[in-house]
């Protein structure tokens, strides 16, 4: 009876997330590199942005709204959530380096938004010693966590590599995402 359980709920669990990832329906969003040094948060989010746009999603990088230091928390504001009403934003992306190994699993526990903003990240963009590097890109709407992915970019050895890299593959993971 237990095994008929796990099986059930293994079994919802993966429908859910599957239905999830495949009608996210893609339109806008508020991009949000969480990145802790600010030139490589400036240079993904304006890389991400441009590839956005050319798929035809509006978006609109974190750092137009955060003053300089300021911590990204402050993205979930009244003043804030109701400047992107305006601009009919309801999404939130958050992308982040999750690490420079190539057997990283999806996340399975997921935080609130807040708290997700307000947590901090170790990795940095690029580092000389590795060949790969993984981008993790949780999608947020109305403050509920929609969708997860992992971006894996394998023969990196500059920064520039790893830019010219997510050009290539994140286009199609957008695309899926418009759906």
């Amino acid at each position: 009876m237990r095994y008929y359980f796990v099986i059930c709920l293994f079994v919802l669990v993966n429908f859910f997330s599957f239905s999830q990832k495949n009608h996210i329906q893609l339109t806008n969003g508020l991009l949000v590199g969480q990145l802790d040094r600010p030139e490589e948060k400036f240079s993904l989010e304006i890389n991400l942005s441009e590839i956005f746009s050319s798929e035809k999603i509006h978006i609109i990088p974190s750092l137009n709204l955060l003053k300089q230091g300021e911590i990204p928390s402050v993205l979930v504001s009244d003043s804030i959530s109701n400047i992107l009403k305006t601009k009919n934003v309801d999404t939130y992306i958050l992308v982040s380096v999750r690490g420079f190994d190539k057997n990283f699993k999806l996340s399975s526990h997921f935080e609130p938004l807040a708290t997700e903003l307000a947590s901090s990240h170790l990795f940095p963009l690029f580092r000389d010693d590795i060949i790969s590097v993984t981008f993790e890109f949780t999608i947020y709407r109305n403050g509920q966590m929609t969708a997860n992915e992992l971006l894996k970019l394998k023969n990196v050895d500059s920064k520039d590599k790893v830019m010219k890299k997510l050009r290539k593959k994140l286009p199609k993971m957008i695309r899926r995402w418009k759906v």
